[in-house]
């Protein structure tokens, strides 16, 4: 989230003066102890509020991988109303997020894998497309823009310890 807020700000880099600003973010959008077996992860729908009262347009895509369908799960009982809004208005999509067609940016969901197979946990990076389309990931674990290790498709490695889900935040912009 803070790379999106810095890409689309013009802020060229994390510099040590954003510790502070991220760990605000950080606590403006954790789930906390109102999600069992995920307090310490970024909430979507959190995400989503602060990406459209920045003047986006936020789509939640969700995918078919099993930990991010027991977070939503579980998300989805605490918070009925706002998930119902959100299949009305179209910002929750079923589908994992088509690359190919998505906008220039989206924050992607991935599970980590621990010695080389998934474990229950979860990190975000964030997706911008080159000017030539093609997908970049910007990983806050060292804060460069590279490409993914392999075509971006639902369970394919974004990079060593981890693999996309699928589930991910299109972020449209206004006009």
């Amino acid at each position: 989230m803070a790379y999106y807020e810095w890409e689309v700000s013009g802020h060229a880099k994390a510099e040590a003066a954003d510790r502070a600003y991220i760990s605000a973010l950080y606590n403006d959008i954790v789930f906390g102890c109102a999600m069992p077996g995920f307090e310490s992860y970024s909430n979507p729908m959190l995400m989503m509020r602060r990406l459209a009262k920045q003047g986006a347009k936020p789509v939640f895509h969700l995918g078919e991988n099993p930990l991010i369908r027991q977070m939503f799960g579980v998300l989805s009982a605490a918070a009925k109303q706002e998930v119902a809004q959100m299949k009305m208005f179209g910002t929750l999509c079923e589908a994992a997020l088509d690359v190919e067609q998505t906008a220039e940016y989206a924050i992607l969901v991935c599970q980590m894998l621990e010695n080389g197979a998934p474990v229950n946990k979860l990190h975000y990076v964030l997706m911008k497309k080159s000017c030539d389309r093609e997908p970049l990931i910007l990983n806050p674990w060292h804060g460069e823009a590279l490409p993914p290790a392999q075509p971006l498709i639902p369970g394919a490695s974004v990079e060593p310890s981890l693999v996309w889900t699928g589930a991910a935040i299109e972020i449209l912009l206004p006009g």
